[in-house]
């Protein structure tokens, strides 16, 4: 009985850590995509300003 409980406590924890494991990959995961678009996004952004800044040069 004692080994049934037991086995039951085992299983419940490697569950929980299996899906801990899998929760905290999904999250790494999307914060590194979170980052690489803010950083294409800020890329573009001073592209353009440096474009605009080039333009405004050659007006003067």
């Amino acid at each position: 009985m004692i080994g049934l409980i037991f086995s039951q406590v085992i299983l419940f924890v490697v569950a929980a850590l299996i899906g801990f494991g899998i929760g905290w990959r999904a999250y790494i995961m999307s914060g590194a995509q979170r980052r690489n678009e803010a950083a294409r996004e800020t890329e573009d952004l001073r592209a353009a300003l440096t474009e605009a800044q080039v333009r405004r040069a050659r007006g003067s």
